[in-house]
């Protein structure tokens, strides 16, 4: 799921890396991880639809920009999503925004 993820969101333009950068490029840019399991559906003793849940974070210059649709308009279709969170990193001076992104893994 995360090879397949980055490859959509480096689609969008903007470099996207997974976990974390060592050295930071000018935003936006971002990050993807895996989160763990989501839902599952199990029968007769055996799991046979197991999902799996990322986070993608992005990190723009300003919250009045087209950035986090771009995000989205890339990830519909390919992955369910949502927007989890939207702050303010004063230190980076970045807007950060967050998705929760969820995919059958079997």
């Amino acid at each position: 799921m995360l090879e397949k993820l980055l490859e959509v969101l480096n689609g969008t333009g903007y470099p996207f890396k997974e976990y974390r950068w060592d050295h930071r490029p000018a935003a936006p840019y971002g990050t993807a991880q895996l989160e763990g399991g989501a839902a599952s559906v199990a029968a007769d003793d055996t799991i046979i639809h197991q999902g799996i849940r990322a986070s993608v974070d992005l990190y723009a210059p300003n919250a009045l920009s087209s950035y986090p649709t771009t995000v989205q308009n890339a990830l519909n279709g390919v992955f369910a999503w949502r927007l989890n969170s939207v702050q303010y990193e004063d230190d980076a001076r970045l807007v950060h925004y967050e998705w929760i992104v969820e995919a059958e893994a079997i």
